[in-house]
Parts: C-alpha cells; structure tokens; sequence
C-alpha cells in the first residue's frame, strides 16, 4: 500500500541524539539523592518518554505542586546537562541524521520535533548541533506542561498542527516504547523504531512499525 507521506515528525533524546546514558545517570543520581531507587525495567517502561512531572511523580509516589515539579526539574536537568557538557566527544547526532536530514531539507520535506525534554534543552541542542539548519524553534514541541508525555499522543498531535500536517499523512520516528505507542494513538502514517540499545527486540511486541532502523541511512526514503 502506498502511503502518501508529507512531513517527519522526530522524537529527539535518544532518536536524533542517543543520550540515554546521560539521562539515566542523572535520573539514578537525582533518585539517590532522595533515597530513592530506579530499576532498568523502570527506567525502560517508566521514565523515556514521559514528562518530568509524570516521572517525577512516579518517583516519590504522590502529587507534586508546581514550585515542586519546577524545582525538581531543573535539579535533574542540571545534572544531565553537567554530563553532556562533560562528555563532548559523546555529544553528536545519531549515525545518518545529518544526511537525512540535509535530504529532508532538500526534498522540501516538512518537519519538527516532538521531545519530552526540557526547554533548557531543547535550547542546549539548538546551539550543540545546529538545529536551525534544518528546524525552527517555534515549531518544536517540548515539556512545556502543557502536554501529557508519551504513550499519549498529545505532543505528536500538537507537532502535526505545528507544521501544518495531518497526522494521517506523518511519518514519525522513536527510538522508545513508549514513544512508538503514542505514534500509534496519535494515528501516525508511518513509525520508525530506532533502535541503538542492547535490547533490539524490544519492539517486537508492536505489529504496527513499518521499520526498524538502527542508523538513519538505513530509513527507507519514500515520498509520494
């Protein structure tokens, strides 16, 4: 079946930039802090993905004020963004995102971001890698609190509108669990799964992607 596809939609922490370490680090040491434990099953099911607040909450088992989940947030960002800083030779973008990316641009292919992250972030990204080149800023979706974290579709949705797509004509690329959920319930055209972890067949329980991909030269370049 041919798929008329008119825009990509990409998540960004561990899909465009694979910082999953660096996440995890500071997720584990933010919880230790705390007293507080997190287990690769959780940090898998739990955490990617999902909005600081929703993990946050998650993590200390009750609901937080906003001064609480602001606070807590930038405690843990500010760790992440020590690690990143610290780590500048782990600091690229995915194996092929670059070349894809300069095709996207070059077929005129709308796209955007949709990302969890924080927009202090998302602002340390637009300077680290040049996201200007191929992304506006204001057409990037990020935990503005505005929006439920994924498996809900919200922020894909709000991503689609924001550059002017029907979703139904988006393809979207994931590299989490819970990411390629919220592709499915937002009514995605088509799902890639990146996959650059040590669990490959982690994705195997989903019959919906249409491919898995573990560098971006290898995504099948189909536009009609």
């Amino acid at each position: 079946m041919i798929v008329n596809i008119s825009a990509v939609i990409f998540d960004f922490n561990g899909t465009l930039f694979n910082d999953t370490e660096f996440h995890n680090r500071a997720w584990l040491e933010f919880a230790e802090k705390y007293q507080k434990s997190l287990s690769p099953h959780e940090l898998e099911y739990n955490v990617h993905g999902f909005t600081n607040t929703e993990i946050l909450e998650y993590l200390f088992n009750k609901r937080l004020t906003e001064e609480e989940s602001s606070r807590f947030s930038e405690e843990k960002e500010t760790i992440y963004r020590t690690a990143c800083s610290n780590n500048p030779g782990k600091c690229v973008l995915a194996s092929g995102a670059e070349e894809y990316l300069n095709r996207l641009k070059r077929w005129n292919i709308s796209r955007t971001i949709a990302t969890a992250s924080y927009l202090k972030n998302v602002e340390l990204y637009f300077d680290m890698f040049r996201l200007d080149r191929w992304f506006r800023m204001d057409q990037i979706v990020y935990d503005s609190g505005d929006y439920r974290g994924k498996p809900h579709p919200d922020m894909f949705l709000a991503a689609a509108q924001k550059i002017n797509a029907p979703i139904s004509q988006c393809l979207i690329i994931e590299d989490s669990l819970g990411g390629v959920q919220a592709a499915h319930n937002a009514g995605a055209a088509q799902i890639i799964a990146i996959s650059n972890d040590d669990n490959p067949g982690k994705f195997s329980q989903f019959d919906f992607i249409d491919q898995i991909i573990t560098d971006f030269r290898q995504v099948d370049m189909v536009f009609v």
